[in-house]
């Protein structure tokens, strides 16, 4: 039992140098210049430098388009909250005769991967007139992520006793009051799923940014990839130093709040 436990433990431990490396080479060659990552990228610096960071700020220009993907994020998270418990709620408490239909199509939407739908989605929004505009990208990450968030919050809302919309009810109080009043504050543990999961999606994603608005966009995955990225040149210096910088804020989020983020994935899983 013991030998299991340990071989169980070596294993974890190899698992997690694995996983762990890429990120400390990152930060170990962020402050290097680029004839010395090439020459020892396994090394320490011999002399470390900040200049790659400073380029950051003053060559790419990266503070507005870290506001930009900032903002990006606040409008999709609150369009999926503004939404997805409202879809949830008619999903598990009102009986439709297209209910069980409705489900099927939400959970769909899950097994669908972007490649399929890529072009289609390209031609319908040249056929809006919104193609290459926030406005698009904006509409694409909300009906992306509300199959996922229905399921999440209608997973937790079905361990939500119903005696409690009975007593508002015969207290006078109406649906929408009684959802927004009492079952929507019993739903903030899905909620900080949503935001922590979106968030962090958003922030961290360079291929449907790229796709739906082309390599203009002034999303900060797309700008560091428009001025990092040459033909015949690559500047991991600057490059290395973009991870460090793009990394910090989602990896200090989720840290702070990863125990909320597990309670409300396992929300409702126990009734």
């Amino acid at each position: 039992m013991k030998r299991r436990f340990f071989l169980f433990e070596a294993v974890l431990l190899m698992a997690g140098i694995l996983f762990v490396s890429p990120c400390f080479l990152a930060v170990l060659n962020s402050f290097k210049p680029l004839a010395e990552i090439t020459q020892a990228p396994l090394a320490l610096p011999k002399e470390p430098t900040f200049s790659n960071y400073v380029y950051l700020f003053t060559g790419v220009r990266l503070a507005r388009p870290m506001v930009n993907s900032f903002l990006m994020c606040v409008a999709v998270i609150v369009s999926l909250i503004a939404t997805a418990p409202m879809a949830a709620y008619s999903l598990v408490r009102r009986r439709m005769p297209t209910g069980r239909f409705l489900r099927l199509f939400f959970l769909a939407g899950l097994t669908i991967p972007f490649q399929v739908i890529m072009v289609p989605l390209l031609q319908q929004f040249r056929l809006m007139g919104i193609q290459f505009t926030y406005g698009a990208l904006l509409l694409h990450y909300v009906s992306w992520g509300l199959p996922l968030c229905i399921f999440i919050y209608s997973g937790f809302m079905s361990s939500v006793p119903k005696e409690l919309e009975e007593s508002a009810a015969i207290d006078g109080c109406g649906p929408v009051s009684c959802f927004w009043r009492i079952i929507f504050p019993l739903l903030t543990p899905c909620t900080v799923t949503v935001i922590i999961f979106w968030g962090l999606w958003i922030w961290n994603d360079f291929m449907q940014a790229f796709i739906v608005m082309g390599p203009r966009s002034q999303l900060v995955f797309v700008q560091l990839w428009r001025f990092l990225s040459d033909k015949y040149v690559k500047n991991w210096n600057h490059i290395f130093a973009g991870v460090v910088v793009l990394s910090m804020p989602v990896t200090i989020f989720y840290l702070a709040m990863q125990r909320r983020f597990v309670k409300g994935l396992t929300a409702g899983a126990i009734k």
